[in-house]
């Protein structure tokens, strides 16, 4: 027998549940089906409305809220908790308005929350903290209320924090699959309108394969720590890899070069930077092309990377105009 909370109105065929109306969380009115939010689900703020949830917890699973209108969060309680890991994120025009007595969020592992160009806290000062069995851990203070800003805790429970839109990599995988980001979700043209970060985890393995070759979204910067890898390229494709807009890639682990062919194509205004104990690999001998992307045609010489950096620093300065500077083995 199937027993739904309380404010149950039947069950969810989609569990995705959109507010079409300002009120409290628990009104089964305020929800485009007549169904509180329940189970493993995601969760739409729709923009112009605000929902209330005046509890200490939210214990649902929301694998995804997107807050386009406001939601406001733990009025009469000292702090609020999140039950389940949960992926929140503010769009532009959306708000968070925290109600707690003492300015605190509570997640557990495997949480992140993103604030769009555009979105926003409604103050800022509140502490985003971890938890676990053993009480509240790592912590960091929201400084500014406006975004662009991103808060992941990630499995080990340590908490990275960044005045960017990031995608955090913590499963070693595609860059196409919700599975290998924190949180669940892949990076998106919708979300990277206004550029995203990258950033992948120690020991972690992002592959690009699954771009074909083709770095499409607006992604900024790619940061691969000490001892993670990003793969670019396609095996078997002789295409190379191509970045369509200007990006910083910053290597302390390794980049390995997997296609069986072409160069990494660079636009102006690109950095590719390999820093001491980072190292490039590749099975055989690429260059780097800088290129119009307007045009599609190459500006200048390439550069000849051959086929592994191990030892030393690599920096490349790509200018407006195209032209580089080059320093490093």
């Amino acid at each position: 027998l199937f027993i739904g909370p309380v404010g149950f109105a039947g069950e969810s065929k989609t569990f995705e549940f959109v507010a079409i109306k300002s009120g409290a969380f628990n009104d089964p009115t305020i929800w485009a089906d007549g169904i509180v939010p329940y189970g493993n689900c995601s969760v739409a703020i729709t923009a112009g409305f605000t929902v209330t949830l005046p509890r200490p917890a939210m214990e649902i699973r929301m694998r995804q809220c997107d807050v386009y209108g406001a939601l406001a969060l733990g009025s009469g309680s000292s702090t609020f908790t999140f039950n389940f890991p949960s992926n929140i994120m503010v769009r532009s025009g959306g708000m968070i308005e925290d109600q707690t007595s003492n300015k605190n969020f509570l997640f557990p592992s495997n949480s992140i929350m993103t604030i769009l160009s555009g979105g926003r806290f409604a103050a800022a000062g509140t502490i985003l903290q971890t938890y676990n069995s053993n009480g509240p851990g790592t912590s960091v203070t929201l400084r500014s209320a406006s975004g662009p800003f991103t808060c992941g805790m990630l499995p080990d429970g340590s908490v990275q924090s960044y005045n960017s839109v990031t995608f955090i990599a913590i499963q070693s995988g595609g860059f196409t699959s919700g599975g290998t980001f924190l949180g669940g979700v892949a990076p998106s043209s919708d979300v990277c309108s206004a550029g995203c970060a990258i950033r992948v985890a120690a020991g972690i393995m992002l592959s690009t394969a699954d771009l074909k070759g083709v770095m499409t979204l607006s992604i900024d910067s790619i940061y691969v720590s000490l001892g993670a890898t990003l793969q670019l390229g396609t095996p078997g494709s002789s295409s190379g890899f191509k970045f369509l807009s200007a990006i910083i890639l910053d290597i302390f682990g390794q980049m390995s070069f997997v296609a069986s062919g072409g160069n990494i194509m660079l636009p102006p205004n690109s950095n590719f930077d390999i820093a001491a104990g980072g190292a490039f690999r590749s099975s055989i001998s690429i260059s780097i092309q800088i290129f119009n992307p307007r045009t599609g045609l190459n500006i200048g010489s390439p550069q000849i990377l051959g086929t592994s950096i191990t030892d030393g620093t690599f920096t490349l300065i790509v200018g407006e105009s195209g032209s580089f500077q080059l320093n490093g083995t």
